[in-house]
């Protein structure tokens, strides 16, 4: 169930450090060629094929805004606008948890409408909550079937992609742009916790699980906790840093099973802990219950904590 599954089905397409950033900057408003070769420091020719191969999977169009001489411009799908969830999710997350976070960056959502704030979570049974960890359980779907084997590319760690300003990329587009790292929290979140059970459940080498593992402690989603001693042996446990990574996972879950799976076909399912009923995740406004739509919101500069104190005495 780790390895095929529909968050797994999803990184095979989108799991990749410069592919979310480019995905990331679509998001902000970017569609031509130059657009991003501003934003992010990449190469021409690395551009090119990520925008290839982004068209190709159905996740960008491309469009002719100049004839001559002709020019083109990539704009979002349906299927591209609907990682909006991951999108966003990975963006609280950075700004609550992160190191790296950049306080004069940090967003909120509004309403295009003028309506009021909205605040995004990945609701299941109600509309209004989020779903958090132990709230759904994973089983084999109807169509279990077999893991495919991953790409070349999700094998080979991905380095972390640089700004332009030279700064690491965001801490989050680091973990989800590595293919081992997400194959590691993945079981992390199927509850496996110690290496030889690591081992035994993925198909991974000792030297490339042991960086993981190491990475993942060393940035604080994961603490080693100490099970066995002569010889002492250590259990590898979530930490609130680390489930706070939950939504993100439900929203990949959710965009891989809306676009990258056949209608009652998962090859797992989340089900509900209370009634044992499937559910799949949905991109909600915590005011209303509604599914959120990107094109109908918009980020505005977060509120300061002493702006956050005057809101919630008003309140």
């Amino acid at each position: 169930m780790i390895q095929n599954n529909p968050v797994s089905h999803a990184m095979d397409v989108v799991g990749e450090a410069w592919t979310m950033l480019i995905l990331r900057e679509a998001f902000r408003g970017a569609r031509r060629f130059d657009d991003w070769l501003e934003r992010l420091a990449i190469a021409r020719s690395v551009l090119a094929r990520r925008l290839k191969t982004l068209t190709e999977a159905g996740l960008l169009e491309r469009r002719q805004y100049q004839a001559r001489p002709p020019r083109d411009e990539y704009v979002l799908t349906a299927m591209g606008r609907d990682l909006y969830g991951v999108a966003i999710m990975l963006i609280l997350w950075e700004q609550d948890w992160s190191p790296r976070a950049d306080p004069s960056r940090a967003i909120r959502l509004m309403a295009r409408d003028g309506s009021g704030p909205v605040e995004p979570v990945m609701a299941g049974e109600n509309s209004k909550q989020p779903v958090r960890p132990g709230d759904l359980l994973p089983r084999p779907g109807p169509v279990p079937g077999r893991a495919p084997a991953p790409k070349e590319m999700r094998r080979r760690k991905v380095q972390p992609a640089m700004r332009a300003s030279g700064k690491p990329v965001e801490l989050g587009i680091e973990l989800f742009g590595d293919y081992w790292t997400n194959l590691v929290l993945a079981a992390c979140f199927y509850r496996i916790r110690r290496y030889d059970d690591f081992l035994k459940n993925l198909d991974v080498s000792t030297s490339v699980l042991a960086d993981r593992l190491d990475g993942l402690v060393a940035h604080g989603i994961l603490t080693r906790k100490l099970y066995q001693k002569r010889p002492d042996r250590f259990e590898y446990v979530l930490t609130d840093m680390g489930r706070a990574l939950y939504p993100t996972v439900l929203a990949f879950f959710a965009w891989g099973a809306r676009w990258l799976c056949e209608d009652g076909k998962l090859p797992v399912e989340l089900v509900s802990q209370s009634t044992g009923e499937p559910v799949i995740p949905v991109l909600r406004n915590a005011h209303t219950g509604e599914p959120i739509d990107p094109r109908a919101v918009r980020p505005v500069p977060a509120l300061s904590q002493r702006e956050r104190a005057a809101l919630n005495a008003a309140q």
